[in-house]
C-alpha cells in the first residue's frame, strides 16, 4: 500500500447516506437487565477526527450507528463501551462466551448472535465486497492492511468500501506483533488500543476506569510472585491431527498478555523463534517425542473458553487433549501427571475479557497463591482476584 501520507485519504471518505440508518431495536442474549446505549449530547451528530496506525487520521461523520467488527475482541470493546447493540455483523459465529459478562450483576453485552451476520463462511472461506456494501456500516473495526492482503482482496477494494460505505479503524497485528508488511505500523497495548475504539464513540474514560482497576489487581499478584526460577514451567499448545502446536508467551502482543502479567515462565522459551507467531516463518509442530523432552509442568490451550463448536479452536479441543492422558508415553508429561492441565483463554481479547483472564492465568499458575480455577468462572467473593461489583459500575454508569 502507499506510505502512510498517501493513505490519510483513503479512510477519510464521506459516509453514505445509507449508513444513516440506525440499528432498529437494542435486543440481547438472555432476558434480564442490560446496560444500554443512552442518548448522548449533539456533538455526537458532528464530525471529528482520530489518528490510529495504520490508517493515519480517519474522519467520522457521527458516531457510528452500524458497525461491523472482524475479530471478537472489539466485541468486547463495543460491550464494555455499552455500544453493542451498534454491531451488525461479525468475523465469526463460534467466536462467543457469556461466562465472563454472567459475572457482572446486572450487565450484559447486548450482543445477540441470532440477529447478526457474520463475515466469515462455516468453511472459513471469505466475506467480499457486495457484503460489506449490503450492511452498510459507519464503520468496520477491520485492519485495512489485513484485509488488503486477504484472498480475493486488493487496496483498491478497501479505498473502495472506506469511500463509498464507511472508514476502517482497527490494528490487527497489535495481538501479536506480527506484521510482517513493508508499511509503517505500530503496535499498541489492548489499553492502548481500546482507548482508541473508546473515542471512536466519545467513551475514552470508561477504558482508562478498567485500565485503573486493571493496573491494581496486576500490581497485587505480582507482589505475590514467587522467584523466576521457581515459577512453574507454563506450555500455551494447541492439539490436532496427532500434533501439538506450541504458542510462546514470550512474542509480545496482548493477545497473551495475561500470562505475561502474571510472571509466566515460558516452558517453550527455547523453541520460541519457531513457535506459532515467532520470527522463523512457519511454526514447528511437536510430536510426542518433542513435547515430552520440553515437559511442561503446566498445559494450558488456548481458545478452549469458547464452548465446543464446528470449526474453529474450542473447548473440543481441550478436551481432545485430555483423552491423551492414557497414552503410555505422554502420561509420563509432568502437567498430565500433577493434573495441571487448563482450558486458556482466548486472544481475541478485549479490557473485560482481559480482566477475568489475567484472574484465570493467575489461578491456573499458582493455585497456592490464589485459589484454584474453576471452569465455571464462578468464585466465592473472597477468592475473586478483582472487584465484579466495581466493573459493573463503571459499565453501567451510562444509565446514571
Amino acid at each position: 500500500m502507499r506510505p502512510a501520507t498517501g493513505r490519510l485519504a483513503i479512510f477519510t471518505g464521506v459516509l453514505c447516506a445509507a449508513a444513516a440508518l440506525a440499528v432498529l431495536g437494542l435486543l440481547t442474549w438472555r432476558e434480564g437487565p442490560v446496560f444500554r446505549t443512552m442518548r448522548r449530547p449533539a456533538q455526537d451528530e458532528a464530525p471529528y477526527s482520530l489518528t490510529m496506525s495504520p490508517m493515519g487520521e480517519v474522519r467520522f461523520a457521527h458516531v457510528p450507528k452500524r458497525v461491523v467488527t472482524l475479530d471478537a475482541n472489539y466485541n468486547d470493546m463495543l460491550a464494555a463501551l455499552g455500544e453493542g447493540s451498534k454491531l451488525v455483523a461479525t468475523g465469526y459465529q463460534n467466536n462467543f462466551y457469556e461466562g465472563f459478562y454472567g459475572q457482572l450483576n446486572g450487565v450484559r453485552p447486548d450482543i445477540d448472535p441470532r440477529r447478526l451476520a457474520f463475515l466469515s463462511s462455516g468453511g472459513g472461506g471469505m466475506f467480499d465486497k457486495e457484503l460489506l456494501y449490503s450492511l452498510h456500516a459507519d464503520v468496520h473495526h477491520i485492519d485495512p492492511l489485513q484485509l488488503a492482503a486477504s484472498r480475493g482482496w486488493s487496496e483498491s477494494d478497501v479505498q473502495e468500501i472506506a469511500r463509498n460505505v464507511g472508514p476502517f479503524f482497527a490494528n490487527r497485528y497489535s495481538r501479536d506483533n506480527s506484521y510482517k508488511g513493508k508499511e509503517p505500523y505500530q503496535y499498541y497495548s489492548l489499553w492502548e488500543l481500546s482507548a482508541k475504539v473508546g473515542e471512536v464513540y466519545h467513551r475514552a474514560d470508561t477504558i482508562a476506569q478498567l485500565q485503573s482497576l486493571y493496573e491494581e489487581m496486576v500490581g497485587k499478584i505480582q507482589a505475590k510472585l514467587p522467584p523466576v526460577e521457581k515459577r512453574p514451567r507454563v506450555g500455551l499448545v494447541y492439539y490436532g491431527n496427532q500434533r501439538f502446536t506450541p504458542y510462546s508467551i514470550g512474542h509480545g502482543g496482548f493477545g497473551q498478555a495475561q500470562y505475561r502479567d502474571v510472571g509466566a515462565r515460558d516452558a517453550f522459551e527455547s523453541i520460541a523463534a519457531s513457535a506459532y507467531g515467532g520470527n522463523a516463518g512457519a511454526t514447528a509442530a511437536l510430536d510426542k517425542e518433542g513435547l515430552l523432552a520440553l515437559d511442561p509442568d503446566v498445559l494450558i490451550v488456548p481458545f478452549a473458553i469458547y464452548p465446543a463448536a464446528n470449526g474453529g479452536t474450542s473447548h473440543a479441543d481441550f478436551d481432545r487433549l485430555l483423552e491423551l492422558r492414557g497414552d503410555p508415553l505422554l502420561q509420563r508429561l509432568s502437567a498430565f501427571r500433577s493434573g495441571r492441565v487448563y482450558p486458556g483463554g482466548t486472544p481475541l481479547q478485549g479490557p473485560v475479557f482481559y480482566l477475568f483472564q489475567i484472574e484465570m492465568a493467575a489461578k491456573q499458575i499458582y493455585p497456592d497463591l490464589f485459589g484454584a480455577y474453576h471452569d465455571d468462572q464462578k468464585y466465592a467473593a473472597e477468592e475473586q482476584l478483582f472487584d465484579r461489583n466495581r466493573v459493573a459500575e463503571i459499565l453501567k454508569q451510562d444509565e446514571r
